[in-house]
């Protein structure tokens, strides 16, 4: 499964409120960025990066937007959607490997 087949499984798991199945596709030792306002959290491994997601708030949907998939990593827009809170947009980075997420990184959008 290539990059963007990868990214877009994860994203159909995670909106379906089947995290378990998200996290699934998620290598063992991926690393993810989370930037917010002028720090920068880094998370490593499949138990820290995957439980950010399992204790995101119930009903969380992140929808991709425009997607640019350069063979190994997926860029694109986010739309974040959380039930009693305004929905953001977030640039994402997200890096596959042999069908697995080895990385993701979140940043806030610019534009």
């Amino acid at each position: 499964m290539g990059a963007e087949e990868t990214t877009d499984a994860f994203f159909e798991l995670l909106n379906a409120d089947d995290r378990v199945g998200a996290l699934k596709l998620m290598d063992e030792r991926i690393e993810m960025r989370v930037h917010v306002a002028d720090s920068v959290q880094l998370l490593k491994g499949h138990e820290r990066v995957g439980g950010w997601f399992l204790r995101a708030d119930k009903g969380l949907r992140m929808i991709p937007g425009e997607v640019k998939d350069t063979g190994h990593q997926v860029e694109c827009d986010i739309l974040v959607v959380r039930p009693g809170s305004k929905s953001s947009k977030i640039d994402a980075t997200i890096k596959v490997e042999a069908g697995k997420i080895t990385a993701i990184n979140f940043s806030p959008r610019d534009r």
